[in-house]
């Protein structure tokens, strides 16, 4: 049966669950597939060694530079544009208002995605908040302007992100009863801001206790009673829950390699 591939997939989640590398997986995993696949990252500093050792198909692409992009299509010139984009006001508004840049990226991405019906995009989104506040922040822009081009261009967004297919969601989270909790509740709030789409998240747990258990680097028989409770926790978890494996490989890129194989259940 050949399989259903989405425009668009998200990873997100809390700091330190493994995004980036599951993100990567995923990437390699398309490629592998024969798949017009890039892998975008929203990080002030992109792992590009990584990205060049797994020879990884990007596309590079800056709030700043998709902003002012945005802005010279307006005005129709991109010197202005360009000018603008430099004063301390617009710097101070970008900063202050962090959902617009992201909004103007995303559109920028769709764009892409428009041009080349091909092209599938892999995000890395680098906080539990980021993706959350690029579905918030078009639904609250869209209700301070009313009407006029930005809102032509939210609908426009909004519109791509309703196509059947076009969008698929994964928040990552470790196996500890906290970070289910907190990715479970960012879950919820991502379903409910998806903008009038039947799409969902899906909640992928990082399954990083097995680390200690399957390389018997501790004994679940001494170990204390809470610690004992935490074991068996975590265990409960990962059964009801799709799960990925620790991988023990110490350079990330062999982790990322070895984690391929499994992203045939993320599509």
């Amino acid at each position: 049966m050949t399989p259903v591939y989405h425009r668009l997939y998200i990873f997100t989640g809390k700091g330190g669950v493994g995004k980036t590398t599951v993100a990567m997986a995923f990437t390699k995993y398309l490629q592998s597939q024969n798949c017009n696949v890039k892998y975008n990252c929203f990080h002030q500093s992109p792992e590009r060694a990584l990205q060049q050792e797994l020879n990884l198909p990007t596309i590079e692409m800056k709030i700043e530079t998709s902003a002012e992009v945005y802005i010279g299509r307006k005005l129709n010139s991109q010197t202005i544009a360009s000018w603008i984009m430099k004063t301390h006001f617009f710097k101070s508004l970008f900063q202050m208002i962090p959902g617009l840049g992201h909004m103007i990226l995303l559109g920028h991405l769709i764009e892409q995605l428009e041009k080349d019906p091909s092209l599938i995009i892999v995000l890395d989104s680098p906080a539990s908040g980021h993706a959350l506040t690029m579905f918030e922040s078009s639904s609250n822009f869209k209700t301070i302007f009313k009407t006029g081009l930005v809102v032509k261009d939210i609908d426009k967004m909004q519109h791509f992100l309703k196509g059947e297919n076009n969008l698929k969601t994964h928040v990552i989270t470790l196996a500890t009863e906290l970070s289910l909790s907190e990715a479970s509740d960012l879950k919820s709030e991502l379903d409910n801001n998806l903008p009038d789409t039947e799409a969902h998240s899906d909640l992928i747990v990082n399954d990083s206790f097995k680390k200690y258990l399957d390389l018997n680097l501790i004994n679940e028989d001494v170990l204390p009673s809470f610690l004992k409770q935490k074991v068996e926790l975590e265990k409960e978890i990962v059964k009801n829950h799709f799960s990925l494996p620790h991988i023990d490989q110490a350079k990330p890129s062999q982790v990322v390699t070895e984690l391929t194989s499994y992203m045939v259940e993320l599509v």
